[in-house]
């Protein structure tokens, strides 16, 4: 018996065998899709929603039998051969390659990015590392449909057979007409039987001796209702299922994914690679063109000791083998993520043995941190300090016992205060269509935003001049010129709460990754609570055997020589995107959260109030706590330093019920749902009440003129009504980054400050605070001078006097503050201004979202902005418009977005996938974008 080498191969040309392998190749990707993300969902909802995810699969199964593997009389025409042939081995090669991918790194395919990879200078490499295994994978497919190939296509026929067969007997039963449909039947019948070889007529015999049997009618109703019944159950679960991520992305079948990545392909599709194919470098020559200033010959970013940083070097993918996609012996390790995210310390890293150099250990694959040869660091610390607060602090001498920091969420500017006559205020107005109902919304707003108004020292234009303060209200306390350092012009580093408080508890930039990937690594530099413990392990060291003469008053110790305690305050839940697991890693030994005020055991339960959204309580439970922290300091000589963040102005905008302050902002309009606008106004007065009751409860403690109180927003918030555009997620409308940022005691003269600067400066100005009052004992005060200059924010109590490193010490800027803000959810968006301009670039990053640019100068609500879908193409339609200087900055900060990106997954040692959705179950783990669950069958 002669061996047929070629039978494979010509097996593969008759369309059973291709229908077969397309399926089994479409399918076995699938069940590795959905099984990398088995973790993704509480098992309850995956289990749920599991028929949607298999819908596109079952129609991709029925759509190809019946269109193009679809035998005419046993026989298929020659194009639908050649057409079915085709889309079998693309499938087949694209399934093979997802496989060996996820065998190799863990991770899935990017097909978005896929033209970036095999363009870029270590494309053919990368193509080439995973080819062996590729084959292997293809091989294995194709034996598996031939195996299946003899009666699967005759299986699925005989099933839609029986499906159209019930239907139409189940029709023809309703209208009685039973005698027509036996003649239809028996004459599709004998059609059906024709075949056109006697090999196709032996592998279908079976089945085609069952299709000449017609159903009968208990079997065809049956069928009927069992398939109905099936579509509605699949079409109420598509309906209702979350459009949220993962849910969209675990339904994704090839080869329908890599079409749709054909046809929505991102702008900058390298942004959805854990690795840049090549080197991102600097773009020092047209920076240094673009601020044609003299820049200093011995700049130390071009100086030859910063060449290793950022001169010409490797691609990270070859300079860290095994890691990411880059070729290497071995499955590549993962440098988190993927894998389940590592369990907090026992102790912050890093700061507890001694040191607070969190080194640069990059080339080694953790996090490289801040470096004096970053290109854009400036400093301002050499600089003489704003207005008269230097003679203030002479004269006055504040004390800085304790720090409070207020987070105030989705908190914008321009409603801290709210204005008369600003934008806001009229386009409320404008919703009466009545200019006579000014006075009746004027005296709405009379007590609107009377805290803020009163903390930053700016006039609001609703201000009641006839109220009179008692000697008990926490107002009197401050004199008059007295109050808080406000600072105009405070950009978010992220417009994801989150990525905030990284920025602004620890004075780094976050990841342009969708959600807290942060959480996954180490944070390149140490947060503000790990200072102040360092503070204090350095006072016990240095003054164990030392005791000075003043540091005792009436048998107490000085409040120098006390050490610091460090506690995050909030009212709703921690467990939301490992917010937990960021508390601990930035230094947060205590925690109040939501769990703290449920909880039977606490101090102050049960809650006074009910709970006021899905995340937890309104913020007025913390009160008591915040109240015993501050009391208990004092009777335990401890300083303290609480974070406190708000949730109230938070979707949905929920207040309690019993709250007497709610009110009506908006003119209601007929057949319309409240405007989600009017919800938010009523939040932010609620907030701005409780700002009250937190500066009250200091003043009834004592503590309040011992506070320095940093205030400052998480991110802003778009709405349609005020700004034609809604939410902060995907979108970078500048309504979404504006914030307040100011520094209140009550010993400070009001000083008024226009800075374009971020929350990077908090703990840069926090520190300075410290130093320049004479509030921190000597061995408190090396370690802050020590480590205050490695910090790339600047301090806002100092004129912005900015200058840069040289080889030979310093020399004046020749430029000022770039500031990139990640959009939420992080992985999507980046937007880019500068100190030095008007101009906002909305740089898109693995997202379909066009590029965007706007000048502030001219349209400072965004309402025209330039988008376009190339970057090039963006530059042109500038050019006409705003003129060559403003060209030549969106494709500077285009250059400077790409190279920031990279830069900050170096800094991070971060190499995981930048969306969410590109992330296995493994990786993202269970509290990534969403609440964490105690129990397994928990949903929400």
């Amino acid at each position: 018996m002669q061996l047929n080498l070629l039978a494979p191969f010509q097996a593969f040309l008759r369309p059973k065998s291709q229908f077969a392998l397309f399926f089994v190749a479409f399918f076995v990707a699938k069940l590795l899709h959905l099984g990398s993300h088995f973790s993704s969902l509480p098992i309850v909802l995956y289990l749920l929603y599991f028929p949607t995810f298999l819908l596109p699969d079952v129609l991709l199964l029925v759509g190809s039998k019946v269109l193009i593997y679809r035998l005419n009389g046993g026989q298929a025409s020659a194009t639908r051969k050649g057409v079915g042939g085709a889309l079998a081995i693309f499938t087949t090669a694209c399934s093979a390659a997802q496989i060996s991918f996820f065998v190799e790194t863990g991770g899935e395919i990017q097909w978005m990015a896929a033209s970036r990879v095999l363009g870029g200078s270590g494309g053919l490499g990368l193509l080439l590392s995973g080819l062996p295994s590729m084959i292997v994978a293809f091989l294995v497919l194709y034996a598996l449909s031939m195996l299946i190939a003899p009666w699967f296509y005759d299986l699925t026929e005989h099933a839609l057979e029986t499906i159209k067969g019930s239907f139409r007997k189940s029709f023809f039963l309703i209208v009685r007409r039973r005698e027509v449909a036996e003649d239809y039947e028996l004459l599709l019948s004998n059609e059906d039987g024709r075949c056109a070889s006697p090999v196709e007529s032996v592998q279908s015999v079976t089945i085609t001796k069952s299709l000449q049997r017609p159903a009968t009618t208990a079997t065809a109703v049956t069928v009927s209702i069992l398939t109905i019944t099936g579509t509605i159950f699949v079409g109420v679960l598509q309906f209702l299922r979350p459009i949220t991520p993962p849910y969209a992305h675990m339904s994704g079948s090839l080869p329908v994914t890599l079409i749709e990545a054909v046809l929505f392909q991102p702008i900058n599709s390298e942004f959805c690679l854990p690795h840049p194919v090549e080197v991102v470098p600097f773009p020092f020559e047209r920076f240094t063109k673009f601020f044609d200033n003299q820049q200093p010959a011995d700049w130390l970013p071009q100086w030859e000791t910063c060449g290793r940083d950022n001169g010409p070097r490797p691609p990270p993918w070859l300079e860290h083998p095994g890691q990411g996609h880059g070729p290497g012996e071995g499955p590549p390790p993962r440098l988190p993520p993927p894998g389940p995210p590592p369990g907090p310390p026992e102790s912050p890293p890093d700061f507890m043995d001694g040191s607070l150099d969190r080194g640069h250990r990059h080339h080694h694959g953790g996090p490289k941190g801040e470096s004096p040869c970053e290109p854009l660091k400036l400093s301002n610390l050499d600089a003489i300090m704003v207005g008269s607060l230097a003679q203030n602090i002479k004269d006055t001498r504040p004390t800085i016992k304790n720090v409070l920091l207020l987070t105030l969420e989705s908190t914008r500017k321009d409603m801290f205060p709210l204005k008369k006559d600003s934008h806001a205020y009229k386009t409320i107005l404008s919703s009466y269509g009545d200019p006579e109902s000014a006075q009746d919304l004027d005296s709405k707003f009379q007590a609107f935003t009377s805290a803020s108004t009163f903390l930053s020292g700016e006039t609001s234009g609703f201000e009641n001049a006839s109220e009179e303060l008692s000697e008990s209200d926490w107002r009197s306390f401050f004199k008059d010129g007295m109050g808080a350092i406000n600072v105009h012009g405070a950009t978010t580093q992220a417009a994801y709460t989150l990525k905030s408080l990284v920025s602004s508890h620890c004075g780094v930039e976050p990841l342009a990754v969708d959600f807290t990937e942060e959480t996954n690594g180490l944070i390149y530099q140490p947060c503000l609570p790990q200072i102040l413990w360092k503070m204090g392990k350095a006072m016990h060291r240095e003054e164990r055997d030392r005791h000075k003469p003043d540091e005792e008053k009436n048998g107490k110790r000085d409040h120098h020589a006390w050490t610091w305690e460090s506690t995050m305050v909030q009212s709703v839940t921690d467990q939301f995107d490992s917010q937990d697991v960021l508390d601990e890693q930035m230094g947060f030994r205590n925690v109040i959260a939501e769990s703290t005020i449920s909880n039977p055991q606490s101090k102050h339960y049960p809650p006074k109030q009910p709970r006021v959204n899905y995340f937890g309580f309104p913020e007025t439970e913390t009160l008591d706590y915040l109240r015993d922290l501050f009391v208990d300091a004092q009777e335990h000589e401890k300083r303290l330093f609480v974070s406190h963040l708000t949730s109230s102005p938070h979707h949905p905008f929920k207040t309690p019920a019993d709250w007497k302050g709610k009110t009506t902002y908006m003119q209601p309009q007929r057949w319309r749902p409240e405007d989600p606008l009017d919800g938010y106004l009523n939040t932010i007065h609620y907030q701005d009440q409780w700002i009250s009751q937190i500066f009250q409860m200091l003043h009834d403690v004592g503590a309040l003129n011992e506070t320095l109180v940093v205030m400052t927003g998480d991110h802003g918030l778009a709405f349609n009504s005020l700004d034609k555009s809604q939410s902060a997620v995907n979108n970078g409308h500048i309504s979404n980054f504006a914030i307040p940022l100011l520094f209140v005691h009550p010993h400070f003269p009001r000083i008024q400050i226009d800075a374009s600067t971020t929350p990077l400066s908090i703990l840069p100005t926090i520190l300075d605070l410290l130093l320049e009052t004479d509030s921190l004992p000597k061995p408190a005060a090396n370690v802050a001078k020590d480590i205050l200059p490695k910090y790339m924010g600047n301090s806002l109590i100092r004129n912005l006097d900015y200058r840069v490193n040289t080889a030979n010490g310093s020399a004046e800027a020749f430029f000022k503050p770039f500031h990139f803000s990640a959009i939420n959810p992080g992985g999507s968006l980046l937007a880019i201004s500068d100190a030095s301009t008007t101009y906002r670039l909305i740089l898109p990053l693995c997202s379909t979202i066009p590029v965007r640019f706007t000048d502030t100068s001219t349209d400072p609500q965004e309402a025209n902005p330039i988008t376009a879908w190339t970057p090039g193409e963006l530059s042109e339609i500038v050019r006409v418009r705003h003129g060559v200087r403003a060209m030549e900055w969106a494709i500077l900060a285009e250059e400077l977005g790409r190279w920031w990106v990279w830069q900050q997954r170096e800094k991070w040692g971060y190499w995981g996938n930048a969306r969410e959705t590109s992330r296995g179950g493994a990786e993202v783990g269970g509290g990534v974008g969403r609440i964490k669950k105690e129990h397994w069958w928990e949903t929400r």
